[in-house]
């Protein structure tokens, strides 16, 4: 469905509702974020078969509002939106990144109050040495007065180290503090084939790897590097998955998940017997009977698998993951129900990844 523009008014009425809402429950129950929707930057759909111009710029971003009822946001706000693509959402608030001829610069904003903050790289050229930031995310954020007040972390690969920069930043202003070289991950790979945005799940944050079996991980408290390693039964010598790490809807445990030839794999962490690399498989459904009953799909199952893939869990833990395609569109499939929608716009497009979801901001300090 095409997002409708919501005034100021209306959001920031929105707001005072919700925050009346928040404080009338228990102050257990008012902890707990709503989910509001969804936030992503719409494609063209490409020729099928085909995986589109990949260096097409990103449209601006659109959300998705969860119901009907469900308020309507749009970033309209923003200076220059269309230079800027979503890196990731948390607490209420987004972060996007400028990587353009106009320089590098983050800039975090509140949807609901429509303030927005922008602030620059760390120093991470000339004097300092600090490596090359591929990614960033939100840490943390505190009861605004006035701005915006939060945290967060660039991620660079400095020689063959991850390092974490961590900026705070307070109604403007932003200074940046460096950590050390992380001791206990090399970087051995290309790290052209890190994802630039991370996936958030159980406390840490994770960059999928390219052609790897292993995600990079960051303890979103700790702020330690570490690997995690997907089930051997999915990476052998002979056979890539696409694999993407994500939380459990239930209980938000870590898990993984995995659209293979024959359906459909959820693992999650555990041990015993069966266990592969401290993972057990939870789920396995067979997709040829669901996704049949898509008249435009390809019917040889092998050309199938090859033009498909599973491209993230709903990190709005709604029972969803998303499936992508050469051409083909993209898709939701509700683990649950076993109903497959088509995500697709009121103007033609398909949702763009990843696919981010948009919770309330609590009425407090909050960490991640």
């Amino acid at each position: 469905m095409a997002t409708t523009v919501a005034t100021r008014g209306a959001a920031l009425a929105f707001r005072r509702r919700l925050s009346l809402r928040l404080f009338s429950h228990s102050s257990a129950s008012a902890s707990l974020p709503l989910l509001l929707g969804h936030f992503h930057h719409p494609r063209p759909v490409p020729p099928r078969g085909s995986p589109g111009d990949l260096n097409m710029a990103p449209n601006v971003p659109a959300f998705q509002p969860l119901t009907p009822s469900s308020p309507r946001f749009s970033l309209d706000f923003v200076p220059d939106l269309s230079r800027f693509t979503i890196l990731d959402s948390h607490l209420g608030l987004l972060l996007l990144r400028r990587h353009d001829d106009h320089g590098d610069a983050f800039l975090a904003c509140d949807p609901v109050s429509r303030r927005h903050a922008l602030f620059h790289p760390p120093p991470t050229m000339g004097r300092y040495s600090g490596g090359t930031v591929f990614s960033a995310a939100l840490l943390s954020r505190e009861a605004d007065a006035g701005g915006l007040r939060f945290e967060a972390v660039c991620v660079a690969v400095d020689a063959d180290a991850p390092r974490a920069w961590v900026a705070t930043c307070r109604d403007g202003d932003c200074r940046w503090r460096a950590l050390p070289r992380s001791r206990d991950v090399a970087i051995e790979f290309d790290p052209y084939w890190l994802e630039s945005h991370c996936v958030r799940a159980a406390g840490s944050l994770y960059w999928h790897i390219c052609n790897n079996p292993c995600a990079l991980a960051l303890d979103a408290a700790t702020l330690q590097f570490s690997f995690l390693r997907a089930p051997a039964a999915m990476w052998d010598s002979t056979t890539h998955h696409k694999y993407r790490v994500g939380e459990s809807p239930v209980d938000g445990r870590l898990c993984l998940a995995s659209l293979e030839r024959d359906g459909f794999q959820l693992w999650v962490r555990g041990s015993g017997e069966g266990s592969d690399h401290g993972w057990v498989l939870e789920r396995h459904v067979r997709m040829q009977e669901v996704l049949d009953a898509v008249p435009w799909l390809p019917r040889d199952i092998l050309i199938r698998h090859a033009h498909m893939w599973l491209s993230d869990i709903d990190a709005g833990r709604t029972g969803k993951v998303f499936i992508a395609s050469f051409g083909y569109g993209r898709f939701s499939y509700h683990m649950d129900t076993g109903k497959l929608e088509c995500l697709s716009t009121d103007d033609g497009m398909q949702y763009g990844h990843p696919i981010f979801p948009y919770f309330s901001a609590p009425p407090f300090d909050s960490s991640a």
